[in-house]
């Protein structure tokens, strides 16, 4: 599902970079082979990387959702960016490029920031919490992935504010880095991750060869008294 929307993509945005994907059998973990043919924070913006409702309808009927809602309850897969189905993203991080990757951060800042999210489930005043799940499809362990402060969700002296960037509000850590302590997860592909939303975690550098390719949603889940 990836790769059938990152070459769909690339073919709308750029006829040099998709003749070179075909001609050359390029795969997506050899993207930075191809990405200066396109502008790429413009082409793969979060909307540009959502999997469509086919592929989420299918999900929700897996075995790997059962067994969330068996360990964690019932639960939904939140639409941030309000397409009409759960938002389930991939992100596409090339080597050694800083731009690819997010900043150290708490997702609960970006739900505090943007209230609307999930509006009509939140107005019913039901109890709940959110998980993050991130899972590596493509991955050079030690090289790149997932960087997590262990048992951050419960540090209170982590200071921030919010900003406007790309038309949406974002938060911007404010504590120095050399107060934090974040390790890069040895996870193998396929491997997942699931963890509390108050968690300090961001993308690793990618000091590998090839691209990095992983997927990553929100679950809100409803409290059960």
């Amino acid at each position: 599902a990836i790769s059938n929307q990152w070459i769909t993509k690339i073919k709308e945005s750029s006829t040099e970079a998709y003749k070179k994907i075909v001609d050359e059998n390029i795969s997506i973990q050899e993207y930075h082979l191809v990405s200066d043919y396109l502008d790429h924070s413009k082409v793969w913006t979060k909307s540009s990387r959502v999997l469509n409702k086919d592929f989420t309808d299918w999900f929700l009927e897996s075995d790997f959702a059962r067994h969330i809602e068996i360990t964690y309850g019932k639960f939904f897969i939140s639409d941030e960016n309000n397409l009409g189905w759960p938002n389930i993203y991939w992100r596409l991080v090339r080597p050694n490029k800083a731009s690819d990757i997010g900043p150290l951060h708490r997702d609960y800042w970006f739900w505090k920031l943007n209230s609307h999210w999930c509006y009509e489930f939140l107005k019913s005043k039901k109890k709940y919490f959110r998980l993050k799940v991130w899972i590596p499809i493509y991955i050079e362990i030690g090289l790149n992935g997932l960087l997590v402060e262990p048992y951050s969700q419960n540090r209170e002296n982590i200071k921030w504010c919010g900003e406007e960037r790309h038309g949406i509000r974002k938060p911007l850590l404010l504590t120095p880095l050399n107060k934090l302590n974040p390790i890069l997860l040895s996870t193998k592909e396929g491997n997942t991750v699931i963890f509390n939303d108050k968690l300090i975690h961001g993308g690793a550098l990618n000091k590998g060869t090839k691209s990095r390719v992983s997927v990553e949603f929100t679950l809100i889940i409803e409290k059960n008294d």
